[in-house]
């Protein structure tokens, strides 16, 4: 979606019980779940159950200076933000469940028509079959909006609001540090929209992904990747958007590295449509995602990818290109600061349209108890367009706190 909002995670800010549910164009290398650090909040043993229940709850006071995301007659408003959520984890020595929940209710004083509740549920299984066989098991449900602006739909009297839905299942083989390893996917990811129906019917649509990765290791923690990944894009509405999309990618994935952990993957994808009026695509793809800690307290994390978006009103699909880095640093034990720059380009096709939007994000936090951080955000973020009326420019300023157990 073009100019899809950068999203207020308060209750993430700075703490290790956040719910992450959004779709990431950069698929990772599977792993077997982690146990979680002992630094994040504390959890409560569920009676004699093996199951943990850790709360957690994010509050946020700011102001948004561009409420409806316009090129001129700029609304601002007074913005309210609760986040509560929760995670439950449960372990064995072969099997890991989580499930996770997290909601953020937003009021705006000045514009109550954009006031928002969106959901987010997470559950994941993963089994180890044994040393070399693991299989993970998972559903996502969200229920989110469009902020009014960042569509290409007519503005309505309320935000566009949809649920997605997206069972899926990773199969993967190989124990880690095997010369080989070999993974399958599948989801299956369905969108509807709930309101507003007379101009969001047509973006009803169900998404398959399909593929597989090979990997091979070519150094003691470095692999050669090779990818093959499928979409099926299905529109529930009759539509010449229907497509499928076919990637392939080679490149290098590796492990802690020196300093750095990442995967760089390039290749080619294409769309082709069925219906014969609307011409098929090919381009060069890539994806990459690498993270670098000089020092233990800091950390950079880099990001880049091109990938296909579904339109929201004009041309038949957008070819988007996003960069993107974030640096955290601990500066004491009681205090980590976060600054994140993000670019993303939209190249519309079948329609005379580019977008180019740049966003810096700047974050504090004050750790005032192990459960309890106080924290301060600024986020400025600006779109420039060759589509009269599309281009904007915000700025969002929050003071928030997270608490949990």
């Amino acid at each position: 979606m073009p100019g899809r909002r950068l999203s207020v995670a308060i209750a993430v800010a700075f703490a290790a019980a956040s719910v992450c549910a959004s779709a990431q164009s950069i698929r990772p290398t599977y792993q077997f779940p982690a146990m979680p650090e002992g630094s994040g909040p504390a959890s409560i043993q569920m009676g004699g159950s093996p199951f943990y229940f850790a709360p957690y709850v994010g509050v946020a006071v700011g102001r948004d200076d561009n409420v409806l995301n316009a090129s001129d007659n700029r609304r601002a408003s007074n913005l309210y933000i609760v986040s509560p959520g929760f995670k439950i984890d449960a372990r064995s020595a072969q099997s890991v469940f989580q499930l996770g929940y997290a909601a953020e209710i937003g009021r705006y004083s000045s514009s109550e028509d954009d006031n928002y509740t969106d959901h987010v549920l997470r559950g994941q299984f993963d089994i180890a079959l044994d040393r070399r066989n693991f299989l993970r098991v998972g559903a996502d449900y969200l229920r989110d909006h469009d902020p009014r602006g960042l569509t290409d739909r007519p503005v309505s009297t309320e935000p566009d609001k949809f649920r997605i839905t997206t069972p899926s299942v990773t199969y993967a083989f190989g124990a880690p540090g095997a010369a080989g390893r070999v993974e399958a996917y599948y989801s299956d990811l369905r969108k509807r929209y709930i309101n507003n129906r007379a101009t969001t019917a047509l973006g009803d649509r169900s998404t398959k992904e399909f593929g597989g990765a090979l990997y091979i290791r070519v150094a003691p923690k470095t692999y050669a990747v090779a990818e093959v990944r499928g979409t099926r894009i299905r529109y529930d509405q009759s539509s010449q958007l229907d497509a499928d999309e076919r990637r392939y990618y080679a490149g290098l994935s590796w492990e802690a590295t020196a300093t750095t952990t990442g995967i760089v993957k390039v290749g080619r994808f294409q769309r082709d449509f069925d219906s014969p009026g609307v011409p098929d695509f090919s381009s060069f793809a890539w994806e990459a995602a690498i993270t670098w800690a000089p020092r233990t307290y800091s950390t950079f994390a880099f990001s880049t990818s091109r990938f296909s978006t579904e339109p929201t009103g004009l041309g038949t699909f957008i070819v988007s290109d996003q960069a993107g880095v974030t640096w955290t640093h601990s500066w004491t034990s009681y205090v980590q600061t976060a600054v994140d720059l993000r670019y993303h380009k939209d190249n519309y096709q079948g329609f005379s349209r580019k977008d180019d939007t740049m966003a810096l994000g700047l974050k504090v936090g004050y750790k005032f108890r192990r459960w309890l951080t106080l924290g301060a955000e600024y986020t400025h973020t600006k779109r420039d367009s060759t589509f009269d009326g599309a281009e904007y420019d915000k700025n969002l300023y929050l003071l928030t706190v997270t608490a949990s157990m």
